[in-house]
């Protein structure tokens, strides 16, 4: 059933720590050891890993010059003349179609997440992963098997092909509002993150923090590289946290939520 009394028409809801609780140190650990084979023709181990990680920092302090994608494969590639931007992106799609779903089992799914996207979904509101766009369309979507929702009428899954700014950027939410043709009036921007996810209200979206099982999702280097960035962000704007709790608060906000 439609609820045209509703004001907000989409909710946006972050992924990592949100709706999959992980480890992110030891994730970025196996994801390396599974990817590393398909390139040891141009990198020994510890090289790879370095490679990995700065690329990844590259795409985080992306400014919109080109895809993310096209960020990190530009910087996994430099000095590395033997190793072209058409064979580097071959090797990972490579590996994302052939081991990237064994990083499935590192991942616990959170409770009621399935749920509360039907339920958002069952009453016309659409909803968009804005998952910190770090990952290919082809990985990003395995992830969302992990924690089965793939299978769900998602408006838009944001991902390293389509965005050209990460979290915290307000550039990589106003992208987001434009692919759906939505005002930030109209949107709801919910995740465990009290900067990255909240940063959202600087253009005027109204925000949920989701809390966060600290013993089971655990963050690592990267997001501590993007907490690092999120506070130089912070500078530039004011954001807020309109409400938190679980995702079952996160529901009963949604569809009891009047404009103030």
């Amino acid at each position: 059933m439609v609820h045209l009394y509703l004001t907000i028409k989409a909710l946006l809801i972050d992924f990592d720590n949100t709706l999959v609780l992980f480890n992110e140190d030891q994730f970025l650990v196996a994801y390396a050891k599974l990817a590393y084979p398909y390139l040891t023709d141009f990198f020994d181990e510890a090289t790879f890993f370095q490679k990995l990680l700065q690329s990844t920092l590259q795409m985080i302090h992306n400014d919109g010059s080109q895809t993310n994608a096209e960020a990190f494969t530009n910087n996994f590639i430099a000095d590395t003349p033997s190793l072209d931007f058409e064979e580097c992106n071959n090797r990972f799609r490579h590996f994302y179609e052939e081991k990237f779903h064994e990083l499935g089992d590192t991942v616990i799914v959170v409770p009621y997440g399935r749920e509360l996207l039907k339920r958002v979904l069952d009453a016309g509101i659409q909803v968009v992963i804005a998952t910190n766009p770090i990952f290919p369309e082809l990985a990003t979507h395995a992830r969302l098997r992990w924690a089965n929702i793939a299978d769900l009428n998602i408006t838009l899954t944001t991902h390293a092909e389509n965005m050209s700014y990460c979290k915290p950027h307000p550039e990589y939410y106003q992208t987001t509002l434009g692919l759906i043709q939505r005002s930030p009036e109209e949107c709801l921007m919910a995740g465990n993150d009290p900067i990255s996810d909240m940063s959202a209200s600087a253009l005027g979206m109204t925000t949920f923090l989701v809390d966060l099982d600290q013993e089971k999702g655990r963050l690592g280097i990267l997001s501590k590289e993007i907490g690092n960035s999120a506070k130089k962000e912070a500078k530039r704007f004011q954001y807020r946290i309109d409400a938190s709790g679980s995702l079952e608060d996160l529901e009963h906000f949604l569809f009891n939520f009047e404009r103030r």
